[in-house]
């Protein structure tokens, strides 16, 4: 990045060129600090950038685990729902999507990639109540 900002100092016939492709860099360096990204085929297809969003993170055996729109790490905790119902929902859906779309994993449960289900029962948020209030 460096390299291009030096060139678009001296390089004044460049100046569009080097702009763009110092913009390009720093998208591309922002999606790779906060590891969030878009699947360009989904939004190509959906036309909706909030269900084309994807993530990978790493489980306790550093294999890459891909989450997709919904499931999306930052999204899913327990402190997003209301009853241990709506929490269990999300997470049997979630679940299913991590098996669905990583072959590599046999058993997401295992995994607590959202910290949901600490003890691994495959019972999401225990401590929030079984209904509203």
């Amino acid at each position: 990045m460096l390299i291009v900002v030096l060139l678009l100092i001296f390089w004044k016939k460049w100046t569009v060129a080097l702009s763009v492709i110092l913009v390009l860099l720093a998208i591309a360096m922002w999606v790779e600090w906060y590891n969030y990204d878009i699947d360009l085929q989904k939004y190509w297809q959906t036309g909706n950038y909030q269900e084309s969003r994807i993530q990978s993170v790493k489980d306790d055996n550093w294999n890459t685990v891909r989450l997709i729109w919904e499931c999306v790490k930052a999204d899913v905790n327990c402190d997003n729902f209301a009853t241990q119902a709506e929490a269990q929902e999300k997470y049997d859906k979630c679940m299913t999507e991590i098996k669905e779309n990583n072959p590599n994993i046999t058993d997401p449960v295992k995994l607590d990639i959202y910290g949901l289900d600490r003890n691994h029962d495959g019972v999401a948020c225990q401590n929030l109540p079984k209904t509203a209030k």
